[in-house]
């Protein structure tokens, strides 16, 4: 089975090229919201297309490997772990693209209040998908478990945010204030997402490896 290995080796390649994508938008997206950078947002939201083809690409390829492979009774599990992982990064691309999307309407606005939780949330969510990736190409069980348990960090974040952002409505709830405070919401709860995901590369990478969901191993 070379051949598959050889095939199955290319196809991580492009999902490695699709995560440095995602990633890199995720970061464009935060990057553009801190330092009021309507360029920065434009174009993630342009490059956005770019990264769904890649995903298109991913998952022909792994269509075809599968009618090829299938009838010779290959374990396949690692094809359909690539379709799963390729869903998943697209996911977090699409929300770096809510967050440029923000980034551009408040561009120009004093902001309600200042970007602590939000930078913080973001970088958490970076290390997160990022150790998600390297836990699935290197197949490190342990790796993937630390990985898991750092979501109730962005959760936290996440509910001191909104929280937050609600006292500030009840101060003063203008409809600039309202307008911002919705959005801001929306990008904790885009980085939130963000997270999930990089949780469900890691469930999916323990499975593969072990055949056991998550909590049966914690």
């Amino acid at each position: 089975m070379v051949k598959y290995e050889r095939e199955l080796d290319l196809l991580k390649l492009k999902l490695n090229e699709m995560f440095s994508l995602a990633i890199e938008a995720f970061k464009l997206a935060i990057s553009s919201l801190e330092n009021s950078n309507v360029d920065m947002a434009k174009s993630v939201v342009e490059n956005d297309d770019g990264i769904d083809e890649l995903k298109r690409a991913i998952e022909e390829r792994a269509y075809d490997i599968l009618e090829e492979f299938c009838p010779k009774n290959a374990n396949l599990s690692g094809v359909v772990m690539a379709i799963k992982i390729a869903g998943e990064l697209e996911r977090i691309a699409d929300q770096a693209v809510n967050i440029a999307q923000v980034s551009e309407f408040m561009n120009g606005r004093n902001l309600i209040k200042p970007l602590i939780d939000i930078p913080k949330m973001a970088q958490i969510a970076e290390e997160m998908a990022r150790g998600s990736m390297k836990a699935y190409f290197e197949e490190d069980v342990e790796l993937a478990k630390r990985i898991w348990l750092m979501d109730d960090k962005v959760d936290t974040l996440d509910r001191n945010l909104v929280e937050d952002i609600k006292s500030v409505i009840l101060k003063r709830d203008t409809e600039e204030i309202i307008s911002q405070a919705e959005r801001l919401i929306l990008v904790s709860r885009a980085i939130e997402r963000v997270a999930d995901h990089a949780t469900n590369i890691c469930e999916e990478t323990v499975y593969m490896i072990l055949g056991k969901e998550m909590h049966e191993i914690l």
